[in-house]
């Protein structure tokens, strides 16, 4: 069984979680639509996903607001221990130069006639004053705000990509271990039938030893076989405890609540079943390619956004200031009106370097969009060709599943008419566990191949 339990593992790799449907205190069941479904708005990698949308949508509203206009003010205390003065002197007409007494009469003609005296000191400050501005700047022109827009427009769209990415992602993850639990389900249903028949016979053949009928090797052969039987049906209990334990942790559940699976394993099987034929590719649904399309767009931009860095930045301001104290010689300018105009003009060749570079990254981008569109048919007719490999496989398994229990049926039947020995039985059992084991591996790789095309073709 260790074969069975690397498969059963292998599936639950890309468990994501599960929605669940409370029917009381502690049962949960779901289908799996509804544990998809579920994951998608509580798995924190969804969760994730959605606030990196929402991260995007401020993101874009952060750049149109830098073309919106911008308010700024300031309040500035100052504080001046000595205050300068400016005397400006002035002069008086006739004036005695050595009593400063004004001379009436004389020649005004006569530059003696003029004299200076001192003047009113006028104070050039305040001793504590409190000075405020209101700024109002608009962005009018820049290339690099409008590439800027953009590119927050496509990176919302890159966002909203990934969250539908995760979604797919999920809803695999959640149907690989959905079929897993109940596939493993199924195989103990049919372990515990098995193990059933096989204690019958055994006590059908200790009584057969009693009477001296057989002997003690057939009793021993088929105790051997009821405790291998028993080990066996011990480690899938194993495993489905694990993986229902892992699943109640992904879809967020306590572990000491119990989980039911609503749909059966047939049904599943049923659905899963279909003609391949119907199935149409179209590599501009694939999500990866779209996303690998919306990196090429954000390149491309981050190209234009270095090109725009050539171009002038065009800003206009007003400006108000003013002063709590006014000092006798004020030259405050309260209203400021301009326009400000930024040209590059020379950078050494650094805006040339980094358009370079910005084009050889939309390069790679393109070779990357081309060289994973061609993986992604690759992927897609393979995919279609494991299904039709998978569903043939599955009939067949399905077919040797059924003849080796029509063969265990006589065998046994057989057995306890004394025409079959206990090894005989015994390998018959083996043969029947074998083909059991065999045909599970069929359903599971025939589900896994179902959820992988569905992937491909864009139907998950």
């Amino acid at each position: 069984m260790n074969r069975l339990k690397q498969i059963a593992l292998m599936l639950i790799l890309g468990l994501f979680g599960g929605q669940v449907f409370a029917q009381n205190d502690t049962i949960y069941k779901f289908t799996l639509q509804q544990a998809q479904e579920f994951a998608i708005d509580n798995f924190f990698v969804s969760k994730n996903a959605k606030l990196d949308i929402k991260s995007a949508q401020k993101k874009i509203w952060e750049t149109t607001a830098i073309g919106l206009p911008q308010i700024s003010g300031g309040i500035d205390y100052t504080y001046m221990p000595e205050i300068p003065e400016v005397n400006f002197p002035q002069t008086i007409m006739g004036a005695n130069k050595g009593d400063n007494e004004p001379i009436y009469g004389g020649d005004f003609r006569n530059p003696d006639f003029y004299s200076m005296v001192p003047g009113e000191p006028i104070t050039m400050g305040v001793t504590n004053n409190v000075s405020y501005n209101i700024m109002l700047t608009q962005l009018i022109f820049s290339g690099e705000y409008i590439i800027g827009l953009q590119a927050t427009r496509a990176y919302k769209a890159f966002a909203q990509e990934n969250y539908n990415k995760v979604k797919i992602d999920i809803r695999e993850g959640i149907a690989g271990s959905y079929y897993a639990i109940l596939i493993l389900n199924e195989n103990k249903i049919v372990l515990k039938e098995t193990l059933e028949n096989l204690k019958l016979n055994y006590e059908h053949t200790v009584k057969y030893y009693e009477q001296g009928l057989v002997e003690d090797t057939d009793v021993d052969q088929l105790n051997l076989t009821v405790k291998r039987t028993e080990n066996t049906l011990r480690t899938i209990e194993n495993q489905i405890q694990y993986l229902s334990n892992l699943f109640k942790y992904q879809i967020g559940i306590e572990a000491n609540v119990e989980v039911e699976l609503v749909e059966k394993l047939e049904d599943m099987l049923e659905t899963n079943i279909i003609e391949p034929v119907s199935y149409q590719f179209n590599l501009e649904e694939n999500i990866d390619y779209k996303m690998l399309s919306t990196q090429e767009d954000l390149q491309s931009l981050s190209l234009n956004r270095e090109k725009s860095m050539f171009l002038p930045t065009l800003s206009g301001f007003y400006q108000y200031k003013d002063q709590f104290e006014t000092p006798d010689f004020n030259t405050n300018i309260r209203h400021i009106v301009g326009i400000s105009l930024s040209v590059p003009i020379i950078s050494s060749g650094m805006r040339i370097a980094k358009v370079g570079q910005a084009k050889i990254e939309l390069d790679k981008a393109q070779n990357m969009k081309d060289q994973e569109a061609e993986r992604i048919k690759i992927t897609a007719n393979q995919a279609l060709s494991d299904y039709g490999t998978a569903l043939q496989n599955y009939y067949n398994e399905r077919e040797n599943f059924e003849l080796s229990e029509k063969v265990l049926n006589k065998a046994t039947i057989r057995f306890r008419e004394g025409v079959v020995s206990s090894l005989e039985l015994s390998i018959f059992n083996n043969q029947y566990l074998q083909s059991q084991l065999t045909y599970a591996t069929a359903i599971q790789e025939l589900l896994t191949a179902k959820i992988a095309l569905d992937k491909a073709y864009n139907k998950l």
